[in-house]
């Protein structure tokens, strides 16, 4: 049999050819499919560009070689908004989650009744954020299709973030109880079981940081002028948070098996 290569076979399959299985193609496959990891995804790199300027590249430029610019810096500013604009648009029908998890919520409660009302808290909290979120972002000036006043506009949005706030400072409440409870067990614990904890407890590590380093945004954007001038904070901090989301997303997706 003649194994020599044809030429159809070096032309046309040679991406294919040079291509070999991969388990971090396909993890990555699996987590950008889901609304959760591409919502992650450009959270991560609109936060991490639109810190280029703010933090780290004031005058930002990528050469190559000495006199060529690739990526202009205001562009890749312009960019960071939009993906923020369509992480909102996307974001739009998250309030039918917010419906269908208190509905499950009451149908399937966790066995600690001090859980289940933080939870209970946390939906309703959305409640009031998802409403004047879009209220106030579909009448700003990315997206004016609302005829509202700037003034109500602009009250819609501080208590949007106030709302989210209070989701935010309830789910840390969450995660430190959930982390104590398995401290608790772990002596009870047979090796797969303490495993599972270990994985679990690396991934509250995770949703922590994402939550904590939040906070203090949120209290920024929840008061009227403010409470720092210098908004390298709002960058710095919403990057660790954005970051921190994102790796404890990829974490959680299962890897496939093959």
């Amino acid at each position: 049999m003649d194994r020599r290569p044809r030429i159809d076979d070096i032309i046309l399959g040679s991406i294919g050819a040079h291509t070999p299985p991969s388990d971090t193609l396909d993890h990555a496959l699996r987590y950008f499919s889901t609304w959760s990891g591409t919502d992650k995804l450009m959270m991560a790199s609109s936060l991490q560009q639109a810190s280029q300027q703010t933090i780290m590249f004031p005058d930002f430029a990528i050469h190559v070689g000495k006199h060529k610019q690739l990526l202009d810096p205001d562009g890749l500013y312009k960019f960071a908004s939009q993906l923020s604009i369509a992480r909102r648009i996307m974001g739009f029908w998250g309030l039918l989650a917010i419906f269908k998890g208190l509905s499950r919520l009451e149908r399937s409660p966790p066995e600690s009744r001090f859980v289940l009302n933080i939870q209970r808290l946390q939906g309703l909290s959305m409640l009031v954020f998802y409403p004047l979120e879009y209220i106030s972002f579909f009448s700003s000036p990315f997206v004016p299709l609302l005829r509202i006043s700037p003034a109500t506009s602009a009250k819609a949005g501080i208590w949007s973030v106030r709302a989210w706030g209070i989701w935010v400072v309830l789910r840390i409440v969450e995660l430190l109880d959930e982390w104590s409870r398995l401290g608790r067990k772990e002596h009870q614990m047979d090796e797969d079981t303490f495993k599972a904890a270990m994985k679990r407890k690396r991934a509250i590590v995770f949703q922590l940081v994402t939550n904590i380093s939040r906070l203090p945004v949120i209290l920024h954007w929840s008061v009227v002028g403010g409470i720092y001038k210098n908004e390298v904070w709002t960058s710095g901090l919403s990057l660790l948070s954005g970051m921190a989301a994102f790796w404890g997303g990829w974490e959680g997706i299962p890897v496939p098996s093959r």
